[in-house]
């Protein structure tokens, strides 16, 4: 049976002596300390000095708080571009600190969009509303009166993520903004000609000299400032593949072809909203989804950087960003393996 020595007992009771005596000591150091100093955090913002806080964590809290809800009934989503940054210190008791100032000058920062809806007649915008039942309230008054008019107008509603917009809160002032020029377009039309129409479509034989062409393809982004939302492949959920990589970026932010070829597409096409396609030598072929609105046609030749559309939020889609696939023979591939 294993005995303690007099000896190492004595030699225990020693240090434990001395560690208490230590930790007795080191907390009569912080003791002393907090009475002359608090600690704080140093914020800055992209190199700007904001001060001091008292309360770092709430501080990011009441951050990300904003980023996801922002302050308002319609607002879409809000973006910080950088991220404060955070240096602890021991200051004076009497440092003041401005939590209040510096979360109000980090929310100046943000770019706010908000979430509105676009009434349009015949693809023209005709006014702009905040919620989606008056939107509807003027698309549904604005047929019931054009129903007595034999040439009519297509009404549409478009949502959209702005910065700054202007409303109209009268319904029936937008109503009649949209019936004022189907009124007049019906007075002056004396002769109506009707034809089949076919669309406009790239010859086969073009296509198919393009896919048969063999040399090697240098894709590039079609965006240069972007945050990648959702990547290629199996969603989280399990149950749906993901055939692209989705590019977030501000509404309205060019997109430019990834790759010289020629525009087999540029119409509304499902859950893609507004879609362009380029055909590429090769077999290759690439898909630019949810545009807000075109910048080419169907037929037009392309240059690499070209622009082609503009970022949107159409057909399914949860915010801006266009939704880039690249298909050989058909077949959609991980655009990561090419870009």
């Amino acid at each position: 049976m294993l005995r303690i020595s007099n000896k190492a007992k004595l030699v225990t009771n020693v240090l434990m002596k001395v560690l208490v005596s230590m930790l007795l000591g080191v907390s009569l150091m912080l003791s002393l300390l907090l009475l002359v100093y608090k600690p704080v955090y140093h914020v800055t913002y992209a190199s700007t000095d904001l001060g001091y806080v008292q309360n770092k964590n709430a501080l990011e809290r009441s951050i990300e708080n904003y980023l996801q809800y922002g302050d308002g009934d319609n607002v879409g989503y809000v973006i910080l571009r950088e991220s404060p940054e955070y240096t602890f210190e021991l200051a004076k008791k009497d440092l003041e600190t401005n939590d209040s100032d510096v979360y109000a000058y980090i929310k100046d920062q943000c770019d706010v969009y908000y979430k509105v809806y676009a009434v349009e007649s015949d693809e023209e915008e005709v006014c702009t509303v905040e919620t989606l039942a008056m939107a509807q309230e003027i698309v549904d008054e604005a047929n019931e009166k054009q129903a007595d008019y034999k040439n009519q107008a297509k009404l549409t509603i478009c949502e959209k993520y702005e910065k700054e917009y202007e409303t109209v809160s009268d319904v029936e002032v937008a109503v009649n903004d949209i019936i004022a020029p189907i009124k007049q377009k019906n007075l002056e039309v004396t002769r109506i000609y009707t034809a089949p129409s076919t669309g406009v479509v790239v010859s086969a034989d073009i296509l198919a000299n393009l896919k048969s062409i063999k040399e090697e393809l240098n894709f590039t982004l079609p965006l240069t400032d972007y945050v990648i939302t959702s990547r290629y492949g199996w969603r989280q959920n399990g149950t749906e593949f993901h055939t692209g990589i989705d590019y977030a970026a501000p509404l309205g932010t060019p997109i430019h072809a990834a790759e010289d070829g020629i525009v087999t597409c540029a119409k509304w096409s499902g859950n893609y909203g507004y879609l362009v396609k380029i055909q590429h030598t090769g077999g290759y072929e690439t898909y630019y989804a949810h545009c807000s609105r075109f910048a080419v046609s169907v037929g037009d030749e392309v240059k690499q950087g070209d622009i082609v559309s503009y970022v949107g939020s159409t057909g399914r889609s949860t915010g801006p960003h266009v939704h880039l696939e690249i298909r050989l023979d058909g077949k959609h591939m991980n655009p990561q393996d090419l870009l």
